[in-house]
């Protein structure tokens, strides 16, 4: 697919794939948000997001974060994302109840299991 410096796009089974890395804070949050936004075409499941790489995050991309996950649902999509669960971000992920709008998953292939939900297998941050 497509390819910044920030972000790097793929798909994975019925999911539009986005690999962050570096920082995700005021000076590019709404470019993120923006590229991501029209990078998920209407018959994508959705997005995940690979947040592995990404040293840090404040209120701008969590809000950003919060927001994709609002505009895919309106469009019946969900928002994924894959976080390191000994990171800093996956706590600051969990404090800001992140969780409750897009699961977290160990890797991209766990949030790609579109039956993962619904099989009753709750997504790590809830076990």
């Amino acid at each position: 697919m497509y390819t910044t410096d920030a972000v790097r796009l793929s798909e994975y089974e019925a999911f539009t794939v986005a690999h962050l890395e570096g920082e995700i804070d005021l000076s590019n949050a709404i470019e993120i948000e923006t590229e991501l936004t029209y990078a998920v075409p209407d018959e994508a499941e959705g997005l995940i997001i690979d947040l592995s790489d990404v040293s840090s995050i404040d209120s701008t991309g969590l809000r950003c974060l919060f927001d994709l996950a609002d505009r895919l649902g309106r469009r019946q999509q969900e928002l994924r994302l894959v976080v390191d669960e000994g990171s800093n971000l996956f706590r600051t992920l969990t404090l800001v109840h992140l969780s409750a709008v897009a699961p977290m998953f160990e890797d991209v292939e766990a949030a790609a299991d579109v039956d993962l939900l619904s099989s009753g297998v709750e997504p790590r941050e809830h076990r």
